[in-house]
């Protein structure tokens, strides 16, 4: 039976057509191989291959605490594929990471994305730490149409056809200090302008980040203004233990 979940979400599934690695939204071009391009969501760096499938759920308004984003949207993918999810940024199956979920949040507005990349051939990188040791794997299912039609079953939202977007160029500026947490590490250095910028593995509002820097271009002190930036109503941050890894980061970097 079908659960519909709200009126104000749409769905957008594609596969791949070839091989890629596309970085999260807070990643620079040394956080990957030559050739590689940012995505719009934040995260660590994804590989894709031929008949990956893209995954990609769009809400107008969150509707769950913003510490749960990824654990509520992702178990109708899970009723699909008979994944299971221990809270990091992977789908496990079987004891092996078979998809890369995350999510964009804009505290302002509650307009959220929450995707994933499911390997149905191509496996993600296995270098990643938050794999934590663990070779990934792929689905590599009978009948694509018919997994896929599950997955439109187990969402029960309309579907949509997304603007197509041009790939963006990673910044090429290196960072300076880099600080490892949950899931990868958090990163800080300033960009070719020279304007201090924090990026990483990390998934965070947009506009929180957004706040933290212009703190930091106005030289407020670093630990007041990464709490006030990261503690504001509504921000969604995910991958990280303490915010202290920031204001190091960010030290560092300066």
């Amino acid at each position: 039976m079908t659960r519909a979940m709200r009126a104000d979400a749409e769905l957008a599934i594609a596969f791949a057509r070839e091989d890629a690695v596309l970085l999260g939204a807070f990643q620079r071009a040394c956080d990957g191989p030559p050739g590689a391009i940012v995505r719009g969501t934040p995260g660590g760096a994804v590989r894709i291959g031929p008949g990956t499938l893209h995954v990609m759920l769009a809400l107008t308004r969150l509707d769950c605490d913003e510490t749960k984003i990824l654990n509520r949207h992702v178990r109708p993918l899970l009723r699909a594929i008979g994944g299971r999810y221990f809270g990091r940024d992977w789908v496990d199956l079987g004891g092996h990471p078979v998809a890369h979920v995350g999510f964009a949040h804009s505290r302002a507005t509650g307009r959220t994305v929450v995707e994933a990349f499911v390997s149905m051939r191509t496996p993600l990188d296995g270098a990643r730490a938050t794999y934590l040791g663990k070779s990934p794997t792929t689905l590599d299912p009978a009948d694509d149409e018919k997994l896929v039609a599950k997955i439109i079953a187990a969402y029960g939202v309309p579907l949509f056809e997304p603007a197509p977007v041009a790939p963006s160029p990673a910044d090429e500026t290196p960072w300076v200090a880099s600080i490892d947490e949950a899931i990868g590490p958090i990163r800080a250095g300033r960009d070719a302008s020279g304007c201090m910028r924090v990026g990483g593995e990390f998934m965070a509002s947009f506009d929180a980040i957004a706040d933290l820097e212009d703190r930091l271009s106005r030289a407020e002190d670093v630990r007041p203004a990464v709490d006030a930036a990261f503690t504001a109503p509504h921000t969604a941050l995910f991958g990280v233990r303490s915010l202290e890894s920031f204001a190091r980061a960010i030290e560092a970097a300066l």
